[in-house]
């Protein structure tokens, strides 16, 4: 995954990952809420975040987070270059959430312009999740039993955006796809499992 920070993102269970639950949802949306609204609203925030990705300085990383999502850092995180992922707090350590263009596609890039326009697009979804148990609980099944279309109908109500190209629900995995016309590069944003 490239460099990490504090509690290894690679911990898992050797019975494999428990299935997300409401409670996960809403304790991710808490933690990641703050950051994401800081992305959106602060350019200069967002560039030196970028910048940090791109350069693997996770100490920047870890400075740039302190004042602004303090949670986030307790629990690990890392960076490949091409993204960054957040460890989730315990009993579900095994997960992960984050945004990432996926591997392949290019190295050391990380737009701060389109990570922006991602976060600004997450916010009312994350918000939902955090005061609406219901919708939680109602996500959290759909990706349990990888209800696809119910997965979709219940995030594109938030994220209204054709920004957002689509929405995968697999093996306990939520996983949106952005990309925007002038993008070149395909950006994700996950919740999943790490898995041995």
């Amino acid at each position: 995954m490239g460099k990490t920070s504090g509690k290894s993102c690679k911990a898992v269970r050797r019975s494999g990952p428990r299935k997300p639950t409401a409670t996960l949802l809403r304790v991710t949306a808490g933690s990641m809420l703050p950051f994401l609204q800081t992305v959106a609203r602060n350019r200069r925030f967002a560039a030196a975040w970028s910048k940090a990705i791109v350069k693997g300085d996770l100490d920047r990383m870890i400075a740039l987070l302190r004042p602004v999502a303090p949670d986030l850092i307790r629990n690990g995180l890392g960076t490949n270059g091409i993204g960054y992922f957040f460890s989730c707090p315990k009993p579900w350590s095994e997960y992960s959430c984050g945004t990432t263009i996926p591997p392949g596609s290019v190295q050391f890039h990380f737009s701060p312009v389109m990570h922006r326009r991602i976060a600004a697009l997450l916010i009312p979804y994350y918000r939902r999740l955090l005061k609406q148990p219901v919708y939680a609980a109602a996500l959290a099944r759909a990706i349990r039993r990888g209800e696809q279309r119910t997965a979709e109908r219940l995030i594109k109500r938030e994220i209204c955006s054709s920004l957002l190209r689509s929405v995968c629900v697999k093996d306990g995995e939520l996983r949106l796809t952005f990309k925007a016309r002038k993008s070149k590069y395909v950006y994700a944003h996950l919740l999943f499992p790490f898995l041995e």
